[in-house]
């Protein structure tokens, strides 16, 4: 996590007697400091490794109301569509995080040039800014259409130009419905992960797991799965800022929950083309189809009921379970037959038609919040966010914060879908892949209970159960991960890069996304 160095306006006085250059210095941060109506940190730590960066203004609880001149954006991806059933031929879809604060976000547009072998076009962007009012970022999903055969992509600004790079969006999926995991970091729960990977397989879904970080073992784990066809995993990266000739707000510490909904759009744009359903869910979130034998039968059946319908609305219903400590003793039969509910049901997730989505996005958390019904013929998720030991114990004492009673199981798992995912299982378990990293996935949670605390304390506490601070943007980026001896991490990088300044934005972006196990276990 990032530690600020804070110089003290004492010490600046004294060295602005010295030259000259530190008196304009000093000013210069002084009037920062007047604007910000907090600290500005000159210096700061990134991870493992310190970073110069006067332009940094120190705001880690996101409550700066300041506008800037320029509003920052990152790029999280651009795609391009050569042809689209709902946004046209040669459609451009770019998806962003941006500073809403210094500059108006709502109906936002921008200048963009397309370029192939023989012309350039000049075109104005559209957008629509989605997420939390008070984030200081946003995610903003811009689209155009260009030329045909795309080959350059720029942004254009008074005169000023800089080259993006762009994906091509997917055509064809693994199957037909996809389920969007929520970026994991320092994740280590791997029996959930092998309890949602082999059921998802079950009933026709594939995984899109979006990673941050995640202990070594248990990356080679969902490495044996990717390999088998059941999942893709995809990076999730830092937001950094390599270069600006203007101030900025770390925009990792001041967006809604790491940018979560920025994976979703991505994940949407990715398979718009290709899938006929999206699931947007998190790791814990298990879906059981209730009338059907497939996810796909199932969304069809529900929307062909519900005329006009393009998605589908599933409530979570709290669960516990107990967890096997190793990948030997894990069995989904003994994980069902222990699994226990709760009788609330809360907010939950969304499937989407995503044909039906046009112009812009659709960030499930709108349906969420929003929404007054759910479909009534729905299933619920099986929310197993925190297991038990296999002695009935709790080392993570976290979930005490949260008063749940469980009783018998209400969800209906088949006894042939029991069987045949226990079957897979055994089947995984075996290839000798597998078997040469079984030792080493940890038995017991070590940062779980650290993350979930930092959550309950930055947003859960304060909005649910009244718990004093207050809260304004759900993030947790401030969290202190400590580093283990015993477990490494691998960490999703890239090459970064940040555009010339530009008004009334200035852009970042990265390339060659790669695997890194020398960054550690962060955020």
């Amino acid at each position: 996590m990032p530690y600020e160095y804070i110089f003290s306006k004492k010490a600046v006085i004294i060295g602005c007697l010295i030259s000259t250059t530190c008196l304009l210095y000093f000013l210069f941060v002084n009037s920062l400091q007047q604007l910000n109506g907090s600290i500005y940190s000159p210096v700061r730590v990134e991870h493992f490794h310190r970073k110069q960066d006067e332009f940094l203004i120190d705001d880690p609880r996101g409550s700066s109301k300041v506008k800037l001149d320029v509003s920052h954006a990152f790029i999280t991806s651009i795609y391009y569509y050569p042809t689209s059933k709902s946004l046209g031929s040669n459609a451009v879809a770019f998806n962003m995080a941006i500073d809403q604060r210094s500059n108006q976000m709502r109906n936002h547009t921008f200048n963009v040039i397309g370029t192939n072998s023989s012309i350039s076009l000049f075109s104005i962007a559209t957008s629509q800014a989605e997420g939390v009012g008070n984030c200081r970022y946003t995610t903003l999903m811009g689209r155009i259409n260009t030329v045909e055969n795309l080959e350059k992509l720029e942004i254009e600004s008074n005169g000023v130009t800089v080259e993006v790079p762009f994906k091509m969006a997917r055509y064809s999926a693994p199957k037909p419905v996809i389920i969007c995991i929520s970026p994991q970091f320092v994740a280590e729960q791997w029996q959930i992960f092998m309890m949602h990977v082999n059921a998802a397989n079950r009933f026709g879904g594939h995984l899109h797991v979006y990673l941050t970080s995640i202990i070594e073992s248990y990356f080679d784990l969902m490495k044996v799965y990717e390999r088998e066809g059941y999942l893709t995993l995809d990076y999730w990266l830092r937001m950094k800022l390599t270069s600006t000739e203007s101030p900025y707000f770390d925009p990792n510490s001041n967006i809604e929950w790491r940018n979560q909904a920025g994976a979703e759009t991505d994940c949407l744009l990715q398979y718009k083309e290709a899938a006929e359903y999206i699931a947007f869910f998190d790791m814990d979130d298990i879906l059981f189809p209730k009338n059907y034998p497939t996810y796909l039968e199932e969304f069809n059946a529900i929307l062909a009921a519900n005329p006009g319908t393009n998605y589908m609305f599933y409530g979570r219903r709290e669960h516990e379970f107990v967890k096997a400590p190793t990948l030997s003793e894990f069995s989904f039969v003994d994980l069902v037959a222990s699994l226990r509910s709760s009788r609330v049901v809360k907010r939950g997730k969304v499937v989407v038609r995503p044909e039906a989505y046009n112009s812009t996005w659709i960030h499930y958390s709108k349906h969420v919040t929003f929404m007054t019904r759910a479909n009534v013929s729905s299933p619920t998720l099986v929310h197993v966010q925190l297991p038990v030991e296999k002695n009935g114990k709790r080392k993570n004492k976290s979930r005490d914060m949260w008063k749940i009673s469980f009783g018998k199981l209400i969800e209906t798992i088949r006894e042939d879908d029991i069987k045949a995912i226990e079957d897979d299982i055994y089947r995984i378990k075996n290839l000798s892949s597998t078997m040469t990293l079984a030792s080493n996935l940890p038995s017991s949670d070590f940062y779980l209970p650290i993350v979930f605390k930092c959550y309950y304390d930055a947003f859960y506490g304060p909005a649910f159960d009244h718990k004093p601070g207050g809260f304004g943007c759900p993030n947790a980026d401030f969290c202190q991960l400590p580093q283990r001896d015993d477990y490494k991490c691998i960490h999703s990088d890239a090459k970064y890069y940040s555009g010339p300044h530009m008004k009334p934005v200035t852009y970042h972006f990265t390339t060659d996304s790669s695997w890194s196990k020398d960054i550690g276990c962060y955020q």
